[in-house]
């Protein structure tokens, strides 16, 4: 193709075929740009939070997609830390790409509250007796886990055999402690992603349960933005007591241990939005 001119003439008007023309390279230019920086955002996930948008990478039909959303409002969120029943969520999976056909062989969830700057187990209001206790589900996720996650969440495919699959069931028991509530998770859309996607297998919603979501992760990078992301940084950070998490991931245990990180998250917001 015959290379085009950047701009007019000066003083003269673009004339349709050479405005097209420079339509197409800027085109090409930044498709060429969206392209760098979609790999730059692929490769790096502590790169992914900037200062006012953050990237949502996800494995779709084999290729890696970006979407981009707005960060969230800092003293919005620590109303709902501060005011709300909180529900810490965490799944353990066959694999990262739950649109790529990876599915959850454990949900954690681990019902709580933050009262006078404490964590406090539970729901602050409930009827139900018992409703708030910790959950754990292992599921049986109908396919292997890769060889990474296993390693992870370390359930061979032959205990998980022998466990029922995600289920309209196992859903309502989720939604008994999810909705209308605020769910926390470190890394929000893997897991909520994950959840959403099980949820949909046995035809019933997800997304629409939880009052709001609040992804840690991104609060992490919002608050320390050159250190890293991970929930163990910050556990280190906060100076949350492991409880073992040295020995393998566990759906509820990590639930619990991002659910002690709250109190360390809320002290911090507290200093940057006063």
């Amino acid at each position: 193709m015959n290379s085009v001119a950047a701009v007019a003439p000066p003083g003269a008007a673009f004339h349709p075929a050479d405005e097209l023309a420079y339509v197409r390279a800027e085109m090409d230019r930044l498709t060429g740009r969206e392209i760098a920086l979609t790999r730059a955002l692929v490769a790096d996930r502590e790169s992914r939070v900037g200062s006012l948008h953050h990237a949502v990478v996800q494995r779709v039909s084999g290729r890696d997609a970006v979407d981009i959303e707005r960060l969230p409002d800092l003293r919005e969120t620590l109303r709902l830390l501060e005011t709300t029943d909180l529900v810490a969520l965490d799944t353990e999976t066959t694999g990262l790409h739950a649109l790529d056909g990876d599915r959850v062989v454990s949900v954690g969830l681990y019902p709580c509250h933050v009262a006078k700057g404490r964590l406090e187990a539970g729901f602050q209001h409930l009827d139900d007796v018992g409703g708030d206790n910790p959950y754990r589900a292992v599921v049986n996720p109908g396919r292997p886990s890769s060889p990474q996650a296993a390693a992870v969440h370390g359930l061979t495919d032959e205990f998980l055999a022998t466990k029922p699959a995600f289920s309209q069931a196992l859903a309502a028991d989720i939604y008994d402690i999810i909705h209308a509530r605020v769910v926390i998770a470190h890394n929000a859309p893997f897991d909520v992603g994950f959840m959403e996607m099980e949820c949909e297998r046995v035809d019933v919603g997800f997304r629409e349960w939880p009052a709001a979501i609040v992804d840690t992760r991104i609060l992490c990078k919002i608050l320390w933005p050159d250190q890293p992301g991970t929930l163990d940084a910050l556990i280190d950070r906060l100076g949350v007591n492991r409880q073992g998490r040295v020995a393998g991931h566990d759906a509820l245990r990590d639930a619990v241990l991002l659910a002690e990180c709250i109190p360390g998250l809320v002290a911090e917001l507290r200093r940057r939005v006063a």
